[in-house]
């Protein structure tokens, strides 16, 4: 993954985008794990961030297998609320993209 002088993910359009490897109870299908024997195979799901906040962006996205976008404001915490992210499960405060 291309990394920038600060050793976070490289941004691309002002949003930072990451694999998330399983998913959680809210998602349809319940939680489970996309990695088998370590690849990952049983599935995948990418979360999208902003950069910047209320400047590159506000949404964060995530999205799945399934190809639902959901979106959902995280605030002014959005970096970290993003990076502790390791699943996908958007629950009800999660908005599907029309």
């Amino acid at each position: 993954m291309a990394r920038a002088d600060s050793g976070k993910p490289a941004a691309y359009h002002g949003y930072r985008y990451r694999i998330l490897t399983a998913q959680g109870r809210n998602a349809p299908g319940g939680a489970y794990s996309y990695l088998v024997k370590d690849r990952l195979i049983g599935g995948f799901a990418v979360v999208a961030y902003p950069v910047q906040h209320g400047s590159s962006g506000v949404m964060t996205f995530v999205v799945n297998h399934d190809g639902v976008v959901y979106q959902k404001n995280l605030g002014p915490g959005t970096e970290a609320a993003a990076s502790r992210m390791r699943s996908y499960d958007p629950d009800a405060s999660w908005k599907a993209v029309q």
